[in-house]
């Protein structure tokens, strides 16, 4: 089967399109993202996220030579844990991908390497960092969520879906104790213990790098917005994350979810559905 989805403005998978095939190879994978690029048009800007395929990846290049195209991080921790059996390595591993910022990341990267000494993993250095780091992805990784919006809509501020609902909060309360200094224009300078992070609130970018990859404020652009009231705060939140949006984007008639189990159809006959071209 091939497979595309996005994740919606509530964190959760949203099928873009799929097939049904029998063989794994670069003209089969070639066709299916040509397929995708006439549903999804050739102005839509769009990054994709995948198993290590050499098939893939031929095929991205084939037809979106110019989008971003990184590697999932679960299919990298599996090969890992498969070449150490090591539950600190692997957990290093997750760190190490996971953090925002490049000081941070190298910091964690060093440590990882440490650890591994005696281990073969020298095929994660054929990696690029960018097909697997937070810290290098250009955008937002896993919350691209460029599902096409009316203009009307785009401005449009208020209820937070609860994902993001859940993610503020939890970084309001990461926020107390946190010590803001302005030091000029829309800069502000934030301490916690022995780390000091710069926000530029009018930019919605944080140093640590939190906020311009995942559309919420950091806890330190919290912290640097003291003088706005919580709701106020939440409109600075990335509008793809709120309620109307989502709504919108699941009212669309090419959209069928699927409802809860409860209310699922349960036929009393047995059907017996035969794939396409099956071999008898």
């Amino acid at each position: 089967m091939y497979l595309a989805h996005a994740l919606d403005g509530n964190h959760e998978p949203l099928i873009i399109a799929f097939a049904l095939g029998s063989v794994d190879c670069d003209e089969a994978w070639t066709w299916f993202m040509r397929r995708l690029k006439e549903c999804l048009g050739d102005t839509t800007e769009v990054g994709f996220i995948s198993h290590m395929s050499d098939s893939i990846d031929y095929a991205i290049m084939q037809v979106y030579p110019d989008s971003y195209h990184g590697y999932c991080c679960k299919n990298i921790a599996d090969k890992v844990w498969a070449s150490t059996g090591s539950i600190v390595v692997e957990q290093l591993f997750w760190k190490t991908c996971k953090t925002y910022s490049l000081s941070e990341f190298y910091v964690c990267l060093n440590n990882l390497k440490n650890e591994v000494n005696g281990y073969d993993l020298d095929w994660l250095d054929n990696i690029p960092m960018a097909k697997w780091a937070r810290a290098f992805f250009p955008k937002v990784r896993f919350n691209v969520k460029y599902i096409s919006i009316p203009i009307g809509l785009s401005g449009m501020h208020g209820e937070l879906t609860p994902y993001a609902q859940h993610m503020f909060e939890r970084r309001m309360n990461q926020s107390n104790g946190y010590e803001v200094t302005h030091i000029g224009s829309d800069k502000f300078e934030v301490r916690c213990n022995l780390t000091i992070q710069t926000v530029q609130v009018e930019r919605g970018i944080c140093t640590c790098g939190k906020w311009q990859k995942c559309g919420i404020p950091c806890e330190h652009g919290i912290t640097s917005l003291s003088r706005l009231t919580v709701e106020e705060k939440q409109q600075l939140v990335n509008y793809r994350l709120t309620s109307a949006v989502y709504r919108h984007a699941f009212q669309a008639e090419t959209i069928n979810p699927i409802p809860i189990l409860l209310h699922w159809e349960i036929l009393t006959e047995k059907m017996v559905v035969v794939p396409p071209f099956a071999r008898y």
